[in-house]
């Protein structure tokens, strides 16, 4: 069944892999972006463009953009990526005004890029952590403090609603290597290909079993659905709090 997807960030490396997979297996993609530098090269992809910069949008300009695209799920892959606006104003203000957007128009279906490692620190080490996962907790939060506050609070948020039906993707240091194996579910901080998390990103969109799921995203040997069905099965939900 084809789907219809609209995915914020349309111009990220994440995106781009997304929107090359989803066309390529039969489905529609509304790629939402904050100008025109990455349209052509999103139309070639087979993408219809939108340009709505979330600095500026608004929950009612964005849900008149869904009752246009009529998604079934919408990627959220925004991100200031160090640059002005800043993180505050898009990774997490941004997400907000989706999450409002997405209940004004009656659409259910989100999968949030996050980041390894989203977690309130006052609640202490996850239990999965070893030594060198804390070395490198505190070397992340050290370094872009901001950033993952910013992704904090925009998955604090997302936890307060209940007509959002989400399954969000922390995946770890982002390389451009091509996509491999992985492993999910409650993970070390190691690194992760943009190619893996956009094809495990579709792969969540037909499994609707992922839904209420925090994911952990790695670089590994196992094959994406079966690393789903394990995390399912298991009940491996990486969001701490």
């Amino acid at each position: 069944m084809a789907l219809t997807f609209t995915i914020f960030g349309g111009g990220g490396k994440v995106a781009k892999h997304f929107t090359k997979l989803a066309v390529t297996a039969g489905h529609n993609v509304h790629s939402v972006i904050k100008d025109d530098g990455h349209a052509s090269e999103l139309n070639s992809l087979g993408a219809t463009t939108h340009i709505l910069p979330l600095q500026t949008a608004t929950p009612s300009t964005i849900s008149s953009l869904f009752r246009q695209t009529k998604p079934d799920v919408i990627l959220f892959s925004a991100g200031a990526g160090g640059k002005p606006p800043g993180a505050d104003e898009i990774d997490h203000k941004g997400a907000v005004k989706v999450y409002d957007a997405m209940e004004q128009a009656g659409v259910k279906r989100l999968i949030l890029i996050g980041a390894l490692d989203v977690r309130s620190r006052d609640k202490g080490w996850p239990e999965w952590y070893n030594e060198e996962d804390k070395k490198a907790s505190d070397n992340v939060w050290g370094s872009i403090g901001s950033y993952m506050q910013a992704k904090l609070d925009a998955e604090l948020n997302l936890h307060t609603r209940s007509k959002i039906d989400y399954t969000v993707i922390r995946p770890g240091n982002l390389t451009t290597e091509p996509a491999g194996g992985a492993v999910m579910g409650r993970t070390h901080l190691t690194h992760t290909s943009r190619e893996l998390v956009a094809q495990t990103a579709l792969a969540i969109a037909t499994t609707p079993s992922t839904i209420g799921f925090t994911i952990d995203v790695m670089d590994g040997d196992g094959k994406i659905e079966d690393e789903l069905e394990k995390v399912v099965k298991e009940k491996l939900d990486a969001w701490t709090g």
